[in-house]
């Protein structure tokens, strides 16, 4: 006669295992699958022998079916926490990096430069006029702008590289292990290509405009610091744009023939 136990009971003492012979009057069919981790089992179920404390192979059965269901209860909870994770640190509106994400990448970056030497580039982009292109065209429009141009610096950086929306219509790019010799090149080809950009909207081309800074970062840099002195040098660029544009900022656009 089997005689029912609680698995609290079953599992003490499990320094002390001993092997058994399974019940042969247990009506259960086995599958060849289970038959290891059954004997595994049962082996912590009579770590002390004692008839009255045996428990059944349908009990062995209900208790793998109980750590299966744990289980997979665990990794569906697993892949939700991830999920979560990514749409804590991805921005919405272009599947770039948000501002959080960014900067849990920068502080990774320059801890890592902090410990092997590595040298990149942080490099700001804010759009010029963004505003107007919501005002004229509406903000299906202006979201359309800034998806666009989230495409093309996706597109014109290495897999490597951070690419990331830190706010309305600002952008950030982080390029690690990046040689200080190459950061000008790199720099100028992201403003000529964003630059260039026109972007189609219903009957009308909108032509884009970005100021670009950027600064290069050492084993000693901050990331506050980094930060502040690519923004120092993106509104430079801004100036720059502002004043040759002329005194009222006009924003043109281009009209498809």
């Amino acid at each position: 006669m089997v005689v029912n136990v609680t698995y609290t009971d079953a599992f003490d003492r499990l320094d002390t295992l001993c092997p058994v012979t399974f019940e042969k009057n247990d009506e259960v069919k086995i599958s060849a699958d289970r038959d290891n981790l059954m004997f595994r089992l049962r082996r912590i179920a009579y770590a002390h022998p004692n008839d009255s404390k045996r428990i059944s192979d349908k009990q062995v059965i209900e208790l793998l079916e109980a750590a299966a269901l744990a289980e997979q209860t665990l990794s569906e909870q697993q892949d939700r926490i991830r999920y979560l994770e990514t749409l804590s640190i991805t921005d919405e509106l272009t599947g770039l990096l948000n501002r959080r994400g960014f900067q849990q990448e920068l502080d990774r970056t320059l801890n890592r430069a902090t410990r092997t030497g590595d040298q990149g580039v942080l490099v700001i982009c804010d759009m010029n006029h963004f505003k107007s292109i919501n005002d004229t065209y509406g903000h299906l429009a202006g979201d359309n702008v800034l998806k666009e141009v989230a495409k093309a610096l996706q597109n014109h950086c290495r897999k490597s590289d951070y690419v990331a929306r830190l706010s309305g219509d600002e952008f950030a790019v982080l390029m690690p292990n990046t040689s200080p010799g190459k950061v000008t090149a790199i720099v100028n080809k992201l403003n000529k290509v964003l630059n260039l950009l026109v972007v189609r909207w219903g009957k009308h081309e909108i032509p884009v405009s970005v100021s670009v800074g950027h600064e290069k970062y050492t084993s000693s840099s901050s990331a506050n610091q980094l930060l502040h002195s690519a923004d120092k040098a993106m509104y430079h660029s801004k100036g720059s744009k502002l004043t040759c544009a002329g005194s009222n900022n006009i924003y043109l656009e281009r009209r498809s023939s």
